[in-house]
């Protein structure tokens, strides 16, 4: 629907766009840049910049791309278990950001409390899982954009995989987390703009009821119109529990709980929580249901809403679907590279091989890490595409390699029973035996294994819910049967500002061995 220098042309205006309200808003507040500013956003965000920004950050390529796709393959019940199979999880996560507030109050990610409330193998193994969250999710924002600009402009899709990123990695490395949420409202606001065209101009151009009688004369018509569709049951579980890892395993969230104002945590997540619903139930019932009652043609489910756009509003509806596109991107993107950057920055250069690095040290190293990971994702990506991985492919089957650690993690922060034993083999076997639970599901009802049969519903759900049930049932029952209570108290000064002096001893002793080495 439109030239391919389009999607070039988007690309680079989105991106000069927030890298110069990022300096310019630097500039005006004369507020020097440190680490703790670029980790945390000075610990200092509102009730409404912050409900804005988890809004933004929960609003995924695939929120838009996939969510689309249920409606146009399981029919109104599809949207639905959508956005309520992950809304509850952000809804429920204001409860862990008000414990972690109250008890790591300086702490700049969730892994340097499980470093204090558990010992250094869980650290190990929640850190990877937490990366894995953030690669698993940028991989998504990434694929979902390249997608859409594939299918609406005939761009070459490895270039938009490689170049995407770019285009968040840069205003993030010049603000941090500040810019993050900054980007994050001008992109929430322009989100529920675009949405309300779509929505008056389904309605103007064709009503609702050819939708319906389209729907009802589709062979598939019983499950299409009731909710209570099995396809779509089946989805909205797979839905909610991979979610699950997505929010409680993902540092964005939890960072966005640490930028916070006391007062404003909590509140954040239930009014972000809320008003995200509409997004993915709106986009996936306007683009994705109408487009399968009108007998729209699409190449892949996952281009409906794309083609659906174009199909509605011609050229401007493809601008439209690019633009929302990329508010969705590059929120989701800022968010993920400012977790990611925490957790390598906080949990592995400061605790393993620079623990007296001053402010100016770590602030030069986030810079670092945010740039090396967002080229490193454009290029994962196009390895993904290389192999014929799907948006929804990796979607569903993100909560099978995440969502260990949930059950674990949550319980490490709310209930001093948890234990080190019951935390470490919880998360491990939930995954081992997750995955296997998917393999042989996939090869025995379907008689192999390979990634169309691993991407069926049937592999997904079961090796979603085993993960959960084996990683509950363990970390649950060693912490009953253990009997041990740990003291949350002594938590309270185990945490520092990145903006105070560096430790002199601990500085000398990096020297030396840096010395020794050489």
């Amino acid at each position: 629907m439109l030239p391919t220098y389009a999607g070039y042309l988007l690309l680079l205006v989105f991106g000069l766009f927030f890298t110069v309200v990022t300096v310019v808003m630097q500039r005006r507040k004369k507020q020097k840049m440190t680490a703790e500013q670029f980790s945390t956003a000075g610990r200092s965000i509102g009730v409404g910049l912050a409900s804005a920004s988890i809004i933004a950050a929960w609003t995924w390529a695939a929120t838009l791309m996939m969510s689309s796709a249920t409606g146009f393959q399981y029919g109104i019940s599809g949207p639905y278990w959508y956005a309520a199979g992950a809304c509850i999880q952000v809804l429920l996560f204001a409860i862990v950001a008000i414990n972690l507030k109250k008890r790591a109050p300086k702490a700049h990610t969730f892994l340097e409390f499980i470093a204090q409330r558990f010992d250094k193998k869980n650290h190990r193994l929640i850190m990877g899982f937490a990366l894995m969250t953030n690669i698993l999710v940028t991989a998504m924002v990434v694929l979902g954009g390249a997608i859409a600009l594939n299918s609406l402009t005939g761009m070459n899709i490895y270039a938009a995989a490689f170049l995407i990123p770019l285009t968040f990695t840069i205003y993030t490395m010049i603000g941090g987390l500040k810019a993050s949420f900054i980007a994050d409202y001008f992109n929430t606001v322009m989100i529920f703009a675009i949405l309300a065209v779509f929505a008056a101009a389904i309605y103007v151009k064709f009503g609702i009821d050819p939708i319906y009688e389209g729907l009802q004369s589709m062979p598939s018509s019983a499950s299409m119109l009731t909710m209570a569709s099995i396809p779509g049951l089946l989805f909205g579980m797979v839905n909610i529990i991979g979610n699950f890892g997505a929010v409680f395993v993902d540092q964005a969230y939890w960072q966005r709980a640490i930028a916070s104002k006391d007062s404003a945590a909590s509140k954040a997540y239930i009014y972000g929580g809320l008003a995200w619903f509409s997004i993915p139930f709106a986009i996936a019932t306007f683009l994705g249901v109408s487009a399968a009652g009108l007998g729209v043609a699409v190449s892949t489910p996952d281009a409906a809403a794309p083609e659906m756009a174009a199909y509605l509003l011609g050229g401007i509806g493809s601008i439209l679907f690019l633009a929302m596109l990329f508010m969705a991107v590059m929120s989701t993107g800022a968010a993920e590279l400012t977790a990611i950057t925490n957790i390598i920055v906080t949990d592995i250069y400061r605790t393993s091989i620079r623990p007296g690095a001053s402010s100016d040290q770590l602030l030069a190293m986030s810079r670092k890490v945010t740039l090396g990971f967002g080229l490193m994702m454009g290029v994962l990506s196009i390895l993904l595409f290389k192999v014929g991985i799907s948006l929804s492919f990796v979607y569903m089957a993100m909560g099978i390699f995440v969502s260990g650690a949930v059950i674990p993690v949550t319980l490490g922060l709310l209930w001093k029973k948890a234990t080190n034993a019951g935390t470490f083999y919880g998360a491990s076997s939930g995954l081992v035996l997750g995955v296997t639970a998917w393999l042989v599901s996939a090869s025995t009802i379907y008689g192999e294994i390979s990634v169309q049969s691993l991407g069926e519903l049937e592999p997904m759900f079961f090796g979603n819910i085993t993960v959960f049930l084996v990683s509950g049932a363990i970390s649950i029952g060693h912490a009953l049967y253990a009997n041990q209570s740990f003291d949350f108290a002594s938590l309270k000064d185990k945490f520092h500002s990145f903006d105070e002096e560096a430790d002199p001893v601990e500085e000398d002793s990096y020297e030396r061995k840096r010395a020794s080495a050489e």
